[in-house]
C-alpha cells in the first residue's frame, strides 16, 4: 500500500504487484462473492460475533482464524495479490464466514458503529522505520481511538510486530487512548516459543522477522467494561 498527501487527508493507492494464476482467478471469479464494506460489518454485528483483521497481506492468519471463531470475520486489505489469493482460497476451502474489504482501514473503521466488534487483529504492519516516514504508520493515536470506539466492552485488540521501535510507538499510541487496558505485553526472542502461546497463528512476516533475528512483540488490549 502506498499513500500520498491530498488536501490534508491521506489518499491510498492499491498496489497491483505480480499476479499468479490463482490470484487472478480469485480476483476475476470470486471477489464479488466475498467482497464487503463497513455497512456489511454493521449489519452482521446485529446477530453475530465479529472479528476483523487489518492488513491481512497474503491471508495466512486470516484463513486459519475461522477454525477457532464462531461468528463472522472480515479482512481489510488493499494489496491486490493478497485479496486474490484469499478469495481463491475461500472458494477452494468452502469457507463461508470470511469477507474481504478492499478499502483503507481508517476509512472502514470510521464508518463502523460504536461497540460492534469483538476482536481486531493487526499483525506485523509495515513499521516505516525511517523517522520521516513515521506519519505513514497505520497505528496512530486517532486510529487507535477509533478502534477503541468500535470494540465491544471486553473486546480485544491484538497487535504483533517484529520491529522493537514500532512496538514502543504502539505502546505510546495506546497509552494516550481511554478505554483500552493492557492484558498482555510479551516479548520473545526469535524462534523461542510459538505464537500459539498468545492465541494467534504464525505469519510469513513473523517468520521473516525471526530469520533476521528480531524479537517478536505481542500486545493484547481489552476494551474496558466500565
Amino acid at each position: 500500500m502506498t499513500d500520498t498527501e491530498s488536501g490534508g487527508f491521506r489518499a491510498y493507492t492499491r498496489r497491483r504487484g505480480r499476479i499468479t494464476n490463482a490470484q487472478e482467478r480469485g480476483l476475476g471469479l470470486f471477489v464479488e462473492r466475498y467482497e464487503a464494506d463497513a455497512a456489511d460489518v454493521n449489519r452482521a454485528a446485529g446477530h453475530s460475533r465479529i472479528g476483523i483483521e487489518v492488513g491481512f497481506g497474503m491471508g495466512d492468519a486470516l484463513l486459519e482464524w475461522p477454525q477457532n471463531w464462531e461468528g463472522q470475520l472480515f479482512g481489510i486489505e488493499l494489496y491486490q495479490p493478497g485479496i486474490g489469493s484469499v478469495c481463491d482460497a475461500l472458494a477452494r476451502q468452502a469457507i463461508t464466514n470470511v469477507k474481504v474489504i478492499d478499502a483503507p482501514a481508517q476509512e472502514v473503521v470510521q464508518n463502523l458503529d460504536d461497540a460492534c466488534i469483538d476482536e481486531i487483529r493487526i499483525f506485523f504492519p509495515d513499521p516505516w522505520p525511517k523517522k520521516r516516514h513515521h506519519k505513514r504508520r497505520l497505528i496512530q493515536p486517532p486510529f487507535v481511538a477509533d478502534l477503541a470506539r468500535v470494540l465491544r466492552p471486553g473486546g480485544a485488540l491484538r497487535v504483533a510486530t517484529d520491529w522493537s521501535p514500532y512496538a514502543d510507538w504502539i505502546r505510546g499510541c495506546v497509552a494516550g487512548v481511554d478505554g483500552l487496558v493492557i492484558e498482555l505485553d510479551q516479548i520473545r526472542a526469535a524462534f523461542q516459543g510459538t505464537s500459539a502461546a498468545v492465541g494467534r497463528e504464525a505469519t510469513k512476516f513473523e517468520s521473516r522477522g525471526e530469520r533476521l533475528g528480531h524479537d517478536i512483540h505481542d500486545l493484547v488490549y481489552r476494551r474496558s467494561v466500565t
